[in-house]
């Protein structure tokens, strides 16, 4: 990013619970913080709860490095073919093009921030989100979710 694009971007100041309401694959209640367009392309950034047993499928972001903190609970994170557990306090940086996915196998929610750099996965987000709120029963169908995923670089591998 230049100095020139550095100098456009606003403050951003936002409390507990503001930001842009979204949800994950699963529907998990997102908020994205940070949208790309709003820091001139650097990064995004979300903040999300994770139910109890709830988490994505394997996938990987053509485009994206993701980076999760985990703020409370824990997560399972798998790289590769590792699992990690990632209790509160917690950093997992996931190359780009790294097969990965997050899970809550824990008895509480846990709540975690997500960066993306390049930015992107924000869009696709707001996407499924839209289309669940245009939907009759409020779902997506799994080839709904994963078509919008490839548009906005990511790829599901199961």
């Amino acid at each position: 990013m230049s100095a020139e694009e550095a100098a456009k971007i606003r403050r951003i100041v936002l409390g507990p619970g503001e930001g842009i309401a979204v949800g994950g694959s699963a529907g998990t209640p997102t908020v994205v913080k940070v949208h790309g367009k709003d820091v001139g392309g650097a990064y995004s950034l979300l903040d999300m709860e994770v139910p109890p047993g709830n988490g994505n499928r394997l996938h990987r972001h053509v485009y994206a490095e993701e980076a999760f903190y985990v703020v409370e609970g824990e997560l399972t994170i798998r790289l590769g073919d590792e699992d990690l557990l990632a209790p509160a306090g917690s950093f997992v940086l996931v190359p780009r093009g790294t097969p990965h996915f997050f899970a809550n196998r824990g008895a509480r929610p846990a709540k975690a921030v997500f960066i993306f750099s390049p930015p992107g996965p924000e869009y696709w987000f707001e996407e499924m989100t839209e289309l669940r709120k245009a939907s009759p029963t409020g779902t997506l169908d799994w080839d709904s979710i994963a078509t919008l995923a490839r548009k906005h670089g990511t790829e599901f591998l199961e």
